[in-house]
């Protein structure tokens, strides 16, 4: 299996700061930087396990969803007030949902070049960075649950309409 059990130490090779739970990083932005990062990684390492293991892969895929969730979320909860009006928060949940889609692709891209700049002479280290990474995500999951659940939430209360809904 490409995950494995990663050292405090080697999560100093990670593309994401594993030095505190995601849900500390006070500054919304900077949190929402590091669910793209986990979006973007989770699909990576979901098309390296494709061909091996494709169940495997199909979760990593959706795990790779919920970070993009989280993404937006971090955004918007820190601006949430119980009497929100309708339009500020329709402003907000667009430039948000914006981010979802935009940040971990830009994320990808990053990841990627930096693959490309280590070539296949190094791609033992650039499968330690993104494990490194993909772990540090995972230590985070029950935060990413927490915001998958909010939004949830708010397609419940009918401030937010499902996809296609």
């Amino acid at each position: 299996m490409l995950m494995m059990a990663v050292s405090s130490s080697a999560f100093a090779d990670a593309y994401v700061d594993a030095g505190l739970p995601f849900l500390e990083i006070r500054d919304s932005s900077r949190q929402a930087e590091a669910w793209a990062v986990c979006a973007a990684s989770y699909d990576i390492m979901s098309t390296i396990m494709e061909p091996r293991s494709p169940a495997r892969a199909e979760q990593l895929s959706g795990l790779a969803d919920g970070a993009q969730l989280a993404v937006g979320m971090a955004l918007v909860i820190n601006e949430l007030e119980a009497d929100i009006p309708m339009e500020r928060f329709r402003r907000l949940w667009a430039s948000s949902a914006a981010a979802m889609t935009e940040w971990p692709q830009a994320r990808l891209t990053s990841i990627l070049a930096d693959a490309d700049r280590l070539g296949t002479e190094r791609a033992d280290e650039f499968g330690r960075k993104i494990n490194a990474t993909v772990v540090a995500c995972m230590s985070n999951l029950e935060a990413q649950r927490m915001y998958i659940d909010a939004w949830r939430e708010l397609v419940d209360s009918g401030l937010l309409e499902l996809p296609g809904g």
